[in-house]
């Protein structure tokens, strides 16, 4: 389905009130124009039938031809013409040659008798201003629209920046809401009866979250915590258990399948606990580390296990490699990274660390993984037919990678798994 383009509220108002200005102006513009053409038929008809009264006046005092005015013409007829005919009126063109230049006129054409005698009468009528008024005030309709819709642009833009400061404060609010921070959100003061609303209508539903979140905050902490003394119980039991020779002859197997489930439970619960925190952004301390001492640290701790399963470990660490991280979190990322190359690595080659200025990569030789690179980072993913997961451990990394705005992937090549983190300083 194809994305609809956003266009901000005050734009579209402002743009469906231009073009009903439009149409308004458009239509008056119509209508002023059949009412100018009504008023010049009137009017000219008014001056016709003056005019016609005037000359009839001047026949009867006996003063025709010579008093007649300049627009008139008038001719006596010698044969009795039809006296029924309507009065006959066009436009024409005449050339005023004091003025040098074609003039529309009307001409309004009549037959008549007075006294006995029959006359032709010929009016004419100037057009030029009746038409050039009518041409301006249509004319004058286009100008005041530009000039109206400009207005509007810049009042809109004015306005957007006054009238819609607290509905952009409100927003910004909600772009930045973290759980956990209902309490903190500040009211926005406004006098607008639909930002009013839609803030408090905000402060419900973050008030809503934030009791769900405590509730779930609540329960899966008390859940982690309450699920580790059973744990321990059992893990204390089958410890005894493989204290005893007699018994582990018998069932050692059966123990060892005991005692690590037990550990791997304990070890998800603390793990399904930290990754809600972490979705919840509850680690926040983020500083600048320059991650070679971090690294170092963490490779002094797996060396041991590294030469029990005779694997070298090569490291090429910049000094110029920082990341703007929580510090528990860097090292949840490189204890799961590094702990996972030592534990799938194998003797055909080293494990190998390397950082340079914007990059972290750590390699391990191997056999291909049965999982595809998209499927690596999914909690559990389990592939169909087997009854082994991947964990949480990458999942875990993938997540904070997420939320520090780093870039984490993974590629096989020359019988290696490369892990490579990118880094979010510039």
């Amino acid at each position: 389905m194809k994305k609809l383009r956003s266009i901000k509220l005050l734009s579209k108002t402002t743009l469906f009130y231009l073009v009903f200005t439009f149409l308004a102006f458009f239509l008056s513009a119509v209508y002023l124009t059949q009412e100018a053409e009504e008023f010049i038929h009137d009017e000219l008809q008014h001056r016709f039938n003056y005019t016609e009264k005037k000359v009839m006046r001047q026949i009867r005092a006996g003063n025709y031809p010579e008093k007649l005015p300049s627009n008139v013409l008038l001719f006596q007829l010698e044969k009795k013409p039809d006296l029924t005919a309507d009065p006959v009126y066009s436009d024409t063109l005449v050339y005023n040659s004091e003025l040098e230049e074609m003039q529309l006129l009307r001409k309004k054409t009549i037959v008549f008798e007075e006294e006995s005698k029959y006359y032709k009468l010929i009016i004419y009528k100037s057009l030029e201003d009746f038409y050039r008024l009518k041409n301006d005030i249509f004319g004058a309709l286009i100008p005041a629209f530009f000039i109206l819709a400009i207005a509007i642009v810049l009042f809109n833009s004015l306005l957007s920046g006054s009238l819609f400061k607290p509905f952009n404060k409100i927003l910004s609010q909600m772009r930045t809401y973290k759980v956990g921070i209902g309490a903190g959100i500040k009211s926005v003061n406004t006098s607008t009866t639909e930002f009013r609303k839609m803030q408090q209508l905000y402060h419900e539903m973050v008030e809503r979250i934030e009791h769900e979140y405590r509730n779930l905050k609540e329960y899966t902490e008390n859940m982690a915590h309450e699920m580790q003394t059973p744990l321990t119980v059992i893990r204390n039991k089958t410890e005894n258990l493989i204290a005893d020779e007699d018994l582990m002859q018998k069932h050692s197997s059966t123990v060892k399948i005991i005692y690590d489930e037990t550990n791997h439970l304990s070890k998800l619960g603390n793990t399904l606990n930290l990754i809600t925190k972490i979705e919840n952004q509850e680690f926040n301390n983020a500083v600048r580390i320059p991650t070679r001492a971090v690294i170092e640290k963490h490779l002094e701790a797996i060396s041991e296990v590294a030469k029990l399963k005779s694997l070298e470990i090569k490291k090429e660490l910049s000094q110029e490699h920082i990341l703007f991280i929580d510090p528990f979190l860097l090292d949840i990322i490189l204890k799961n990274v590094l702990r996972n190359a030592v534990r799938y690595g194998s003797e055909d080659g080293p494990i190998k660390i390397k950082t340079t200025a914007d990059s972290l990569s750590v390699s391990n030789f191997g056999p291909p993984l049965d999982v595809s690179s998209e499927r690596l980072f999914e909690r559990f993913y389990r592939k169909n037919g087997t009854r082994a997961s991947q964990g949480l451990g990458l999942s875990l990394v993938k997540k904070i990678c997420e939320l520090n705005n780093l870039k984490i992937s993974y590629e096989y090549g020359n019988n290696q798994h490369i892990f490579t983190i990118i880094s979010n300083v510039e």
